[in-house]
């Protein structure tokens, strides 16, 4: 697992549930697309936020996109019963890009 800063938010259209597209710089690691259940997410609150990705469990595909890494969450409390939307965990702010998380 390691610290991934959200570099840039998108819409994911074509996908079974609501989602989001995040670019994650894991500095010397390079940057890495996830594709997850963050509608209920604003995307000011997301851009620049630190979080706790895992990035070695090999690429997925959702819809028509590849997420290359997973960012962990807790479920989102206004998360409708028929999806998983969640609340991505977040590493400290002095943590840096790519640092690992133990």
């Amino acid at each position: 697992m390691r610290v991934g800063v959200v570099s840039k938010v998108e819409e994911a259209t074509d996908t079974r549930f609501p989602s989001r597209i995040l670019e994650l710089d894991l500095g010397d690691l390079g940057t890495r697309r996830s594709v997850g259940q963050y509608a209920l997410v604003d995307s000011a609150n997301l851009l620049g936020a630190k979080l706790v990705v895992c990035i070695n469990l090999g690429n997925r595909e959702m819809g028509p996109y590849v997420s290359e890494a997973l960012v962990l969450g807790t479920p989102h409390p206004d998360s409708p019963t028929d999806q998983n939307q969640a609340l991505p965990l977040r590493a400290d702010p002095m943590a840096n890009p790519g640092d690992a998380v133990f």
